[in-house]
């Protein structure tokens, strides 16, 4: 993949995601969707290969710090790959990310990653209410089972 085609996926994304100016993910590398921050990112020099995409779950909070970010390296453990996703914390922000590398980007279309990024919006507020909310018993596969259903996310 080129810089040029890259900028125009992200285009042909924000036509098929009716946002508000096409432009925007391929020249600022971020969109906003259902108030989900998501950046998605191309390296032509180094990458050329793949697209990374960096959701924002949300702010750590607090309270039980130390259980949520032990849930999120559980998590990890039970799906992480380049292929499912893994989750990080973003330092300089305090939030919990979720990152993705999408391999072969020549081979997504632009409604295609339209519809991976509205999955990947609705799964970081499931993945919010599983991950900050230690309170919740069940175990940990469970609660990821729920983030993930098939009718809230259309994962890559």
């Amino acid at each position: 993949m080129k810089l040029a085609d890259f900028q125009q996926l992200c285009r042909d994304t924000c036509i098929a995601l009716n946002y508000p100016d096409s432009d925007t993910l391929g020249s600022s590398n971020q969109i906003t969707l259902d108030g989900v921050d998501i950046g998605l990112f191309f390296d032509d020099l180094e990458m050329n290969d793949r697209l990374v995409c960096y959701v924002d779950i949300g702010e750590v909070p607090a309270v039980d710090r130390e259980e949520i970010l032990a849930r999120m390296l559980a998590i990890n453990l039970l799906t992480g790959t380049k292929v499912s996703g893994v989750y990080g914390l973003d330092r300089q922000r305090d939030c919990i990310v979720f990152m993705q590398h999408f391999l072969y980007p020549e081979m997504l279309t632009g409604p295609e990653l339209a519809e991976i990024l509205s999955g990947y919006a609705k799964h970081a507020k499931e993945a919010k209410k599983t991950l900050m909310n230690s309170s919740r018993e069940e175990p940990l596969a469970a609660l990821l089972a729920g983030s993930m259903r098939a009718d809230s996310v259309a994962l890559a």
